[in-house]
Parts: C-alpha cells; structure tokens; sequence
C-alpha cells in the first residue's frame, strides 16, 4: 500500500470540510416557489489513467482504464445537512475496468458511495469536487504459484477510495459535459498479504443527464445549532489481519485485533466535530510471535499493547460521519523490538510512532439534536503511519 495515501486521506477530508464550509451555493434560493423534489442525476464517465510504481518489485503495466456510471440525487433541502453542505449530490458510483495488466492483476468491478460538491462560478461552467469510498472485486489477486508477481492486489476483495475534480459544461437543461482529473486507491486493508494497493492518478471525461430539469431554487430553513459541550465517547472495536509486512509474510494466518477508545469530542461547527483521546490495541499476532520467539521474559500480553494518543476530526453529514485520526504511539514495546530485529532504517520505520485512521460512523440518532447518548456504529481502515494494518468494525457511546 502507497504509505502516504492514509496522511493523504486525512488532508482529504480535512479539505472538503473546508470547502463544504466555504462553497456558497450553487442555485438561487427562492422560498415563494413551492419547495422543489429531488432530482435524479445520471453521469457517465472514463477515468485513463498510470499506475504508480511504489516498490522496487512491481507488475509491469499499461494505461489503466476504468468506466464509471454514477447514479445520483441532487438534493434541495428536504434534511437540514443538504442546506448546511450547499445542496450536494448523494450518488452510488459502478466501475468496470483493468488497471493495465489483465494477465496479472485481471479487471475489476466496484460498488463506491460518494458525495459530489457544486462550486458554480457561471451560468455554464462550474467545478465539481466529489469523493466516494466502497469496495471493489478483483478477478485477479497474487497466488504464489499462478501469480506470483502480483504484490498489489492479494485478495478478490478490497476498498475502493476516490478523489475527482471535473469542470462541467451547460450543454443544455438536460445535458452537461465534463472533464477533470482523478486519483483512485485500491487497499485490502492488509487483511490479506501482499497489500501493496494500487494507486492511480487519472484524467476524467464524461456526460452527465438530468431527466427532470434541475430547479433554479431549494427549500432553506432555519438550521439548528449544534450543541457545542465538550462530550465524552467510549468505543470498542475488532479487527483481523495478517502478520508480516506490505509483501510478506503471505499466506499465513488471520489474527484477531481487539481495541478500545476513549476520547473527549466537541462541536466546532456545524459539520466538524474534533476528537481527542486514546486508542489502545491489543494484538494477537504480537503475542504468538513473543511467545514463539521468546522476545519478552515478563508481561507478554501487556506488551502485545499499543497506546496511541491521537486528535481527530469528524465530518458530519446527518446521522453519518466521516472519521480521520491521526495519533503517536505512547506505548509499543514490541513494535521497537520488532523493527530492531529486522534492522529495517527506512520511512516504514516511522510505523512504530504514527498510526492513522480514516473511517465511518453510522448515529442511531440525530447527533445535533441528542446532546448525549449517542450511539454509533463505525467501520475504519487503521494504518501504521501509511502502511495498512487492520480493517476495524466497532460500536461507540457518547456520554
């Protein structure tokens, strides 16, 4: 996996929110209409792009090429989050395509939720930022007898994550034309080794169709503040993966995760909540290697711990949030002893000090207007600084 695509997850999201925040809307409000319905958006689009070698041990490749439709709501204010996010599109992207090696890593197909933010500039070319994370389907993954040379993909299933940005073009009232760029991030998560991930910047071009003209005003209301205390969360988490690095050890066995949080979060705006607390780990993996490698006399399962401290930003959009934490490790003993045995002195190291999550939380309840007692379910992608560790479900409870 490309170690600094987890860091770049994080500025990500910390850049839409900004955006989001600062993008004014897009369409004219006018509330002496009667208040406009939904309007279904379909887009169509190709993304041509390289994929990035990150190690020195990599398939040979060609141009990826990838085919998108996306099928799409563009909102007008029937939740207060469509007014606070200035009115966006809430889509479920379908890929279909090769990342320029069918021998090695086959095709793919994928199943992406995303979100797509309008910054109109003219009556007839405006940018559009939209970004989705979901899952993806390879034909194709490493065998170590019939492909061996497969270090990107090692499993069928993986995350799918994308950035775009397109400049469209008013072609008519029910047509618009765009073209842009995109970077796209497949990632098992290293549930499955090897997980190098693939990573692909692309160039965008497509049509989008509105079978109902989209109207020139949406339904504004008063929205309600959020309740700005300072709250307190507890969480508990599992998740499984595969001991080694990104490339080996493979075919080996998969080993429980267990974690815990406890954090301290407060309401900054209307879309962010910030978080700060500490995750501890406890891996199963870490202990079996102790044991078998006698590597600690005393306190085994203490030291199959890691305490992180960590500062995080949740970006809320209704009942969900999108989560990305970023912490140093304040207690790891056999993560320094390990690196010590492989006398590895490369940027990797720098996973025995940083870990990152990028996640999402699911609210049982409308988190705005419930001050506490808040319960989430929450899925997260967790990295050694940006080298994939685990895939986490977990539940929290805000107090």
């Amino acid at each position: 996996m490309l170690i600094n695509f987890t860091d770049s997850r994080f500025l990500i999201l910390c850049l839409l929110s900004i955006f989001a925040r600062n993008n004014p809307s897009f369409s004219q409000t006018d509330t002496s209409h009667t208040p406009p319905k939904s309007v279904l958006v379909i887009q169509s689009q190709v993304h041509i792009g390289k994929l990035v070698k990150i190690y020195p041990v990599f398939p040979e490749t060609n141009f990826a090429d990838l085919n998108e439709v996306n099928i799409a709501v563009q909102t007008a204010g029937s939740k207060e989050w469509h007014q606070t996010f200035h009115y966006p599109q809430v889509g479920v992207a379908l890929f279909y395509g090769y990342l320029g090696n069918n021998e090695v890593m086959g095709q793919n197909f994928s199943v992406v939720p995303n979100l797509a933010f309008n910054n109109r500039r003219g009556k007839r070319c405006w940018l559009k930022t939209r970004f989705g994370m979901g899952f993806a389907y390879f034909t194709k993954h490493y065998n170590k007898i019939t492909n061996p040379t497969n270090l990107v993909i090692g499993s069928s299933i993986t995350n799918m994550t994308f950035l775009a940005l397109d400049v469209h073009f008013k072609l008519s009232s029910n047509f618009n034309f765009n073209i842009g760029i995109s970077t796209l991030h497949f990632s098992n998560g290293h549930y499955q080794l090897p997980n190098l991930g693939a990573n692909i910047p692309s160039a965008t071009i497509g049509i989008s169709y509105f079978p109902t003209v989209i109207p020139g005003y949406y339904k504004r209301n008063n929205i309600t503040p959020p309740v700005k205390k300072v709250l307190l969360t507890i969480n508990a988490g599992y998740g499984r993966h595969e001991f080694g690095s990104a490339t080996k050890a493979t075919g080996g066995p998969k080993y429980p995760v267990f974690q815990g949080a406890l954090y301290l979060s407060k309401r900054w705006r209307q879309i962010s909540n910030v978080h700060l607390g500490i995750f501890v780990s406890y891996y199963a993996d870490y202990y079996d290697f102790i044991v078998s490698e006698e590597l600690f006399d005393k306190q085994q399962h203490l030291k199959s711990i890691v305490v992180t401290a960590f500062l995080g930003h949740e970006w809320m959009i209704g009942k969900f949030g999108l989560v990305a934490q970023s912490g140093i490790n304040v207690y790891s003993p056999f993560l320094r002893e390990y690196r010590k045995l492989q006398d590895a002195k490369t940027s990797a190291d720098l996973g025995r000090y940083i870990s990152n999550k990028v996640g999402l939380h699911y609210y049982l309840f409308n988190p705005i207007k419930t001050t506490s007692k808040k319960l989430y379910l929450g899925i997260y992608l967790k990295a050694n600084f940006g080298t994939a560790d685990f895939a986490e479900v977990a539940a929290g409870y805000t107090f």
